[in-house]
């Protein structure tokens, strides 16, 4: 018997375990995302039947997420697998034989074209409903007055808003973010609940009130999928946030969701908006959504509805100006760190042990997204320069798209004794594995259109918090934060050589990583926690407060 293995997202190493415990006897082989995706259906098909499947286990970060598993069972079923085994990073598996697909499929996927194509209608319809009412400006209240009352403004209750559709964003950067604002407004006297379609790693719960309005996993396209799942999503959230609401409605900005406009418009409390970048610029290079021009509009309506929004670099800034956003309305709040949490002994030497490092030898350190933009391949390719007696090892942590094409590098390579994969790290567990490092490495590379570098890398900041010496691109915010030779080492984006180069140095020089860790935090401390994030926020709310009553006297 041979199992295929088809990773679509999650945790690679958690699907080569579960499929090892559901298989223990089969042959165990695996059909690399890469190798499908992009291809037409019938290369597609053709690749896993030259496999000889008699199971096809495709593995998903959580079932409730994804799409189309009646499409990809009949895939599965077409290719000549006996069983479909579809399972997540969480314990939840649907298994079907090959006859029963073929007889039940072909029904299926046309009620789910049908139900697709009805959610589609009614979110356009919703969307240009929305619109004319943010056009005048109206409210959807059933008084035709927006609610407001002084006690209300005048408190620091925050309703935070998170819709993001798609895997790989309950971990990693993007946890971080959410938890390091909630966590540092609660610090500075805000009362926060948090309204979500997922579960937070690392959310303190007890602090913050939490609602879990559970996806479904319907819609035979990605577009169909969100839209359904923005309608979900945003009858829960209007209906959380009518029954208390807060001073303000916080929501992090996500494809094809316009729940703070609802809300906002029925309350008559103000949207901000936490924007890390268009969802059209990111569904037309990164991750694909189709439906563009509906997605665009939603992504208008959006800015144009939100009292404030909030950019994480000023290049960002200038991409809202460009759009005919006003400049009042833009706050650049770039990331930050929890500097309590991220900093030195932070529990490094289990890790080190754990590992099996011996005393000599030097270890460089990942974490975040395998994504594009990350350089992760160029941090393969960098290791395979560096010389075995320089005795420098690797850790990467994390999870993404990439990371099959990254072990494939390194196997080929020869060092895969060089490179260890942690997989997904709990989230507080993150300090102690970094604080096991001696290098941090942030290898991000240009942007594939030639855009200008948006981001504001999350992993910049715990970086500059652990006081390690840090190999970092000299590119967009990165290269502002960083000072090259004060506070890490900068090389030139996707360039290999130098970034090998730059890590070697640092593993042969322990001064030099000391100089560089204590400018870095020092650094860190001083301009970049959340709660300095969090403060602006804030700020801006009481700036707004204070305008909108003068605009009433």
């Amino acid at each position: 018997m041979r199992a295929v293995l088809l990773s679509l997202s999650g945790d690679l190493d958690i699907a080569r375990a579960r499929l090892r415990s559901l298989y223990p006897e089969d042959e165990v082989v695996e059909l690399r995302r890469a190798e499908v995706e992009g291809a037409g259906f019938k290369s597609r098909l053709e690749r896993l039947r030259a496999l000889k499947p008699d199971v096809l286990a495709i593995f998903t970060e959580r079932l409730a997420w994804q799409r189309g598993q009646n499409a990809l069972a009949l895939f599965g079923a077409l290719a000549g697998a006996k069983k479909i085994v579809l399972f997540d990073s969480h314990g939840g598996m649907k298994t079907e034989s090959r006859a029963g697909v073929l007889t039940r499929a072909p029904l299926r996927i046309a009620q789910e074209a049908a139900l697709s194509a009805g959610v589609i209608a009614r979110s356009t319809r919703r969307l240009q409903q929305l619109e004319q009412v943010v056009e005048a400006g109206a409210a959807l209240s059933s008084s035709g007055k927006a609610r407001d009352d002084e006690a209300a403004r005048d408190s620091l209750h925050i309703t935070y808003l998170r819709a993001t559709p798609g895997a790989g964003t309950q971990f990693g950067g993007a946890s971080s973010h959410i938890n390091g604002f909630i966590n540092a407004a609660i610090r500075e006297g805000a009362r926060v609940r948090l309204v979500s379609n997922d579960r937070i790693a690392g959310l303190d719960e007890e602090r913050t009130s939490l609602t879990v309005i559970e996806p479904e996993p319907s819609g035979l396209t990605r577009a169909a999928f969100d839209l359904h799942n923005n309608l979900v999503f945003t009858r829960g959230a209007v209906r959380e946030i009518e029954s208390s609401p807060p001073a303000f409605i916080y929501q992090r900005y996500s494809r094809f969701t316009w729940a703070g406009i609802e809300a906002s418009l029925l309350t008559g409390r103000p949207l901000f908006l936490e924007y890390n970048g268009s969802e059209v610029w990111v569904g037309r290079h990164w991750d694909a959504a189709g439906m563009f021009p509906l997605l665009e509009r939603v992504e208008r309506l959006n800015l144009k509805a939100a009292a404030r929004i909030f950019v994480v670099s000023e290049v960002e800034r200038t991409n809202l100006l460009r759009a005919g956003v006003a400049d009042e309305k833009i706050v650049v709040n770039p990331n930050g760190v929890d500097a309590d949490k991220f900093r030195p002994d932070a529990g490094g030497e289990r890790i080190r042990k754990e590992l099996g490092l011996a005393e000599d030898e030097t270890l460089a350190g990942f974490v975040g997204t395998f994504g594009p933009w990350h350089g992760v391949m160029e941090l393969a390719r960098a290791a395979a320069l560096v010389p075995v007696d320089a005795r420098l090892k690797f850790l990467l942590i994390g999870a993404g798209k990439l990371r099959e094409e990254v072990e494939r590098i390194v196997r080929e390579a020869g060092i895969s004794e060089r490179v260890h994969f942690a997989g997904v790290v709990e989230h507080e567990q993150v300090p102690a594995y970094l604080d096991a490092c001696d290098v941090l490495v942030s290898p991000h590379i240009p942007l594939e259109d030639g855009s200008e570098f948006f981001g504001s890398p999350t992993k910049l900041f715990e970086y500059m918090a652990m006081g390690k010496g840090i190999v970092a691109s000299r590119l967009g915010q990165i290269g502002e934060v960083l000072t090259d030779e004060e506070s890490a080492l900068l090389v030139e984006p996707g360039d290999v050589g130098q970034l090998s180069a730059a890590l070697l140095r640092l593993a042969r020089s322990p001064g030099l990583r000391q100089r560089l860790g204590r400018a870095a935090r020092a650094r860190a401390i001083e301009h970049h926690t959340w709660t300095h994030n969090a403060r602006r926020v804030l700020d801006a709310y009481r700036s707004f407060t204070e305008e909108s009553r003068q605009d009433e006297e």
